[in-house]
């Protein structure tokens, strides 16, 4: 072991220099006091690491559903509005007799 390196028993906490570290934490490396620091799985672990693991990380926002939902009702609508439009094409091109009604009375009659 060499002389310039800090052994566990000669280092101070990181949160409080008046206190002997008791042990290192796994994820920084930091000296910490017996209460600074918190056994994980086995392990001994300072506050701010263990925040930063057990932190729930947020969910995105699911922004492809409201494009979808979005584009969905436009190709409805535009369905719509080609139905309407070749409908009333359709309508337009029967001849005007038919509209008229007498068609119908030509087909009763025969």
């Amino acid at each position: 072991m060499s002389a310039s390196a800090p052994s566990i028993t000669r280092a101070t906490c990181f949160h409080h220099p008046q206190r002997e570290a008791a042990a290192k934490c796994v994820s920084c490396g930091r000296s910490y006091c017996r209460e600074c620091v918190t056994p994980v799985e086995r392990r001994m672990m300072c506050a701010g690491c263990l925040k930063e693991k057990t932190a729930v990380k947020a969910e995105k926002k699911r922004d492809w559903f409201v494009v979808s939902i979005i584009g969905q009702a436009l190709l409805g609508l535009m369905g719509v509005w080609f139905v309407a439009y070749f409908m009333g094409r359709v309508l337009l091109q029967m001849p005007d007799t038919f509209h008229e009604g007498t068609a119908w009375e030509r087909m009763i009659s025969k």
